[in-house]
């Protein structure tokens, strides 16, 4: 059942293999590109004896240098672009490209568009930072004009394209771990296989320095007050929501969103600080990633943890309060109400339906806390009340939940409002 969906599945059949075979799925997990491994003990084998042989971790294989050619090619492509554009994604962020990235962005005068998974790899205030998502017409135009891509640590998922739906780039060149999942979205005209810091150190010295910085700036500038004056006119709620939480969280707040409508505007949209500091659970249908997953990111104490969930996916694992008191994580669950599944709910509107299944029966939020011993707080709305709130739960490191009563729309970084079609 696990081989399908991991690197790895094996099934330890003594109890003198355990230790060998922990070790050994680890170092596979690890092992670029890194994913997960299946690893089954029977129950039984805990109990019996083992020897006292040590047992060592499998030595770890050298990543085979690049090419030489191939990275003459690159570098000639890029010398050649009049309008390049980088795409860098997850694994370029889990490589700690980030500086990499923007010493080659600079260089040569071009926009950086980071996927979900790349968010916080460039800061906000990069010269080459593009603020916003491919989802935004505005950001799009800059992959339509690109006559060569640089897509780093990515694989061109659909979320991100819209479905593939934007158009393939005249010249693709990709760093990617696995040259398979590098192509298996669009196909690279030269692929770079390794860790997408180790190849940018090789691939920086190919390429000079250009001009163009100063217009690149003022175009990007320009994109940014577009898309910012474009969601304040789509939605003032969801725009009251980022400005809220750019300005009250602490540049080290790591925000874990669930798959709901104010989770999908703040991956889209929020100017993330610092890498790792976004957690968002890419694909389709993982409702109710976001509050387990926020446990974890508030026990690994690396700054506040801030959890935004809907009330629908929330119910998937409320239970998980008790977790929370128990290990005294230092959260703020932000609780955002709107009587159900907003993003079925709109769906259906949109189809012309009347909503079927959506408006759930709901607990006292705020008792079903207290019920727990989580205090809360309830508010109309992502107004005033609502940062003065999260900036105290924040700064008070205990747990609380903030209830928030709002309705959102959807980004067009949702599908249904995407402004490209089949």
């Amino acid at each position: 059942m696990f081989r399908p969906v991991t690197k790895q599945a094996h099934l330890v059949g003594s109890a003198d293999e355990v230790g060998v075979a922990v070790l050994s799925a680890g170092a596979a997990a690890l092992a670029a590109p890194g994913g997960p491994v299946y690893l089954g003990i029977p129950t039984n084998l805990l109990s019996q004896p083992v020897s006292n042989e040590a047992v060592s971790p499998p030595a770890q294989a050298a990543a085979p240098p690049v090419p030489i050619a191939l990275l003459d090619r690159a570098g000639e492509l890029l010398a050649g672009a009049e309008r390049p554009l980088i795409w860098a994604g997850g694994g370029a962020l889990r490589s700690g490209a980030g500086p990499a990235v923007g010493e080659l962005a600079l260089k040569l005068a071009a926009p950086v568009v980071t996927t979900y998974m790349g968010r916080g790899l460039l800061p906000p205030d990069h010269p080459c930072a593009v603020p916003g998502p491919a989802a935004a017409r505005e950001v799009g135009d800059l992959w339509d004009e690109a006559d060569v891509v640089l897509g780093i640590g990515t694989d061109f998922d659909g979320t991100n394209t819209q479905n593939w739906q934007m158009p393939a780039p005249p010249t693709l060149i990709t760093i990617n771990l696995d040259a398979a999942d590098a192509n298996k979205s669009y196909t690279s005209d030269v692929t770079l296989v390794g860790d997408a810091t180790a190849v940018l150190d090789e691939l920086l010295p190919q390429v000079a320095a250009r001009d163009g910085l100063d217009v690149l700036e003022r175009r990007l500038a320009s994109i940014g007050a577009a898309v910012s004056a474009w969601v304040r006119d789509d939605d003032e709620q969801a725009a009251a929501l980022l400005e809220i939480v750019h300005r009250a969280l602490p540049p080290e707040t790591v925000v874990v969103t669930d798959m709901c409508i104010p989770g999908y505007w703040l991956g889209g949209y929020w100017q993330v600080p610092r890498p790792r500091k976004l957690g968002y659970p890419l694909g389709w249908g993982t409702l109710g990633f976001g509050f387990p997953a926020s446990l974890g990111a508030g026990l690994a104490g690396v700054g506040p943890t801030v959890c935004v969930v809907g009330d629908g996916g929330f119910m998937y694992a409320c239970g998980e309060l008790a977790t929370v008191v128990e290990a005294r994580i230092p959260l703020t669950i932000v609780l955002v109400e709107d009587g159900g599944y907003g993003m079925l709910r709109f769906d259906q509107v949109l189809a012309g339906q009347e909503p079927f299944g959506v408006d759930l029966v709901q607990p006292d939020f705020a008792a079903l806390a207290a019920s727990f011993g989580v205090p809360s707080t309830t508010v109309d709305g992502f107004g005033p009340e609502f940062e003065r709130s999260l900036v105290r739960s924040v700064a008070n490191d205990e747990p609380e939940m903030l209830i928030v009563r709002a309705s959102l729309k959807p980004p067009p970084t949702t599908s249904p409002r995407w402004y490209r079609r089949a």
